[in-house]
């Protein structure tokens, strides 16, 4: 691609530095991963995939469907739910209201005062992050089972013919074609793209600090410059910002695991289809393009034979929920409050994978 040749000298600072808020304003560009059936009827070619990038403003007018809408009701935004822009930036996974109260020690009668603001680093420190870090690992190992669910289910019936024809408004299961969908994205992350180029090519060129200033193009974006770029289809969909459309509508694939910022500075993401345990390592910095800080590795090995790992132990992972409602929750309770401590968040069977971001 033309641009990646773009880069110049000067350190390239897109998607940084912002002022507060800066993250909401209209003008901000985002991307999103498109997907759609290939066209092509083959096995080895059944997605056109897709970058398409817009400013928060212009993403207004890209609506979700209502089963979108109803899976993110517990996922913060910042507009309306309707919009695919109320939630960009991604937050990534999103904590139960009461759990995240209890990591803040937040009482009824607590004001945020800059002195309350200041020690509650104590609790993000400590208590957050590190819950967040294993709610990534349940998550990705979570879907990483989705996509062997649905290849399963979709195998029994003809669903998966469906599938690879490009006759997905004949798969009347949203996660079987969700989990099919994620599953080519596993498979090949790194593929070339459809249509990698934006509109305006120039939304990519570096810019140094006084352009973004003056001018206003404040980004958050994965960039062909970046280490991040080889993975970006596993990294919007892993940000909830990978969709299909759904009539007029649109349809996220996968909720959010990632955060946008985890994306786009933190993580640059590739698939092994060896092993059933995922990696992270520090990346040696090149000043000259956008800051990555580690490259984690998701694991993706072939679906375990039916001998030791059987269907209903794959969907009872799948569709394990977080609270105390099932046989595998992610929180931990005392007496109706959360405890400080989590459960079940590595899979409860040998052979489904284990992701460690």
């Amino acid at each position: 691609m033309n641009v990646i040749d773009t880069v110049g000298k000067s350190r390239d600072i897109i998607g940084y530095p912002q002022s507060s808020g800066d993250w909401y304003a209209p003008t901000t560009s985002y991307q999103i991963l498109l997907v759609e059936p290939s066209g092509e009827n083959k096995k080895h070619k059944i997605l056109r995939k897709s970058i398409v990038v817009k400013t928060r403003k212009d993403f207004e007018e890209m609506k979700l469907d209502q089963e979108t809408r109803e899976r993110l009701q517990a996922y913060p935004k910042e507009g309306d739910a309707k919009n695919i822009s109320s939630y960009l930036p991604s937050g990534g996974v999103a904590f139960s209201r009461d759990f995240l109260k209890a990591i803040l020690a937040l009482k009824k009668d607590d004001s945020l005062t800059e002195d309350t603001l200041w020690n509650k680093q104590i609790e993000l420190g400590n208590f957050y992050d590190s819950f967040r870090t294993v709610l990534h690992a349940r998550k990705i190992s979570q879907l990483i089972a989705k996509t062997w669910w649905a290849y399963l289910e979709a195998k029994k019936t003809t669903q998966w013919d469906e599938f690879v024809k490009g006759e997905w408004n004949k798969i009347n299961d949203s996660n079987i074609l969700d989990g099919l969908i994620a599953r080519e994205i596993f498979l090949s992350p790194e593929a070339p793209l459809d249509n990698p180029d934006p509109e305006d090519k120039a939304i990519y060129y570096p810019l140094n600090y006084q352009q973004q200033v003056s001018d206003g193009k404040v980004r958050s974006l994965i960039l062909p410059s970046s280490r991040a770029w080889q993975g970006i289809t596993l990294s919007l969909l892993l940000a909830g910002q990978a969709y299909y459309k759904n009539g007029s509508a649109y349809h996220q694939i996968s909720q959010p695991i990632l955060s946008t910022g985890e994306t786009v500075f933190k993580y640059s993401l590739e698939v092994d289809w060896t092993t059933f345990n995922g990696e992270i390592k520090e990346i040696m910095q090149n000043q000259k393009s956008p800051p990555i800080a580690y490259h984690a590795t998701i694991p993706y090995p072939p679906i375990p034979s039916t001998d030791v790992l059987s269907l209903d132990e794959i969907q009872q992972w799948v569709d394990a929920k977080d609270e105390d409602e099932g046989d595998f929750p992610f929180y931990n309770k005392k007496d109706g409050k959360y405890l400080l401590s989590v459960q079940y968040f590595t899979p409860p069977t040998a052979y489904i994978p284990l992701s460690c971001t």
